[in-house]
């Protein structure tokens, strides 16, 4: 029934919930995972130097990687293997192109995360992804 499934993370517990949970229909199901992590796009208003802004790019690439090893090592520990994509662009749009392009069977996600340039807005991205995707969302609290 599910033999892709993607798993959209950004570092939240219920995203690591959501792994979890995506890691049992692996086990029960035999379904490839893919975790995801999506880089917004910063809102830059006045940063002067380029060279700043290439840093704090880079810093928050590194934890996006960094994010994305973690949910590899609890896979691993469950003694399964995931692949990790790492994006950049509007989240929800991102998620739901990016599920379509590769033709996942289902989306198992937490029903709230955490933004990282803005204020945590209730459920706006698992909202998105629930009310646009056209394949089963599972969410996860």
């Amino acid at each position: 029934m599910f033999s892709k499934v993607l798993v959209p993370v950004d570092g939240s517990d219920n995203s690591y919930r959501a792994l979890d949970a995506a890691l049992l229909l692996s086990e029960k199901l035999g379904a490839k995972v893919t975790a995801i992590h999506v880089i917004e796009v910063i809102p830059v208003l006045h940063i002067q130097s380029e060279k700043l802004l290439r840093e704090l790019l880079d810093a928050y690439k590194k934890e996006s990687q960094l994010m994305l090893s973690k949910c590899s090592e609890i896979a691993t520990r469950k003694g399964l293997s995931i692949n990790t994509k790492l994006l950049q662009g509007n989240v929800g749009s991102t998620i739901l192109d990016f599920c379509e392009k590769e033709k996942y069977d289902i989306i198992v996600m937490g029903s709230r995360g955490m933004g990282k340039f803005k204020e945590l807005v209730l459920g706006s991205v698992s909202s998105k992804v629930v009310h646009h995707s056209s394949c089963p969302v599972m969410i996860i609290r």
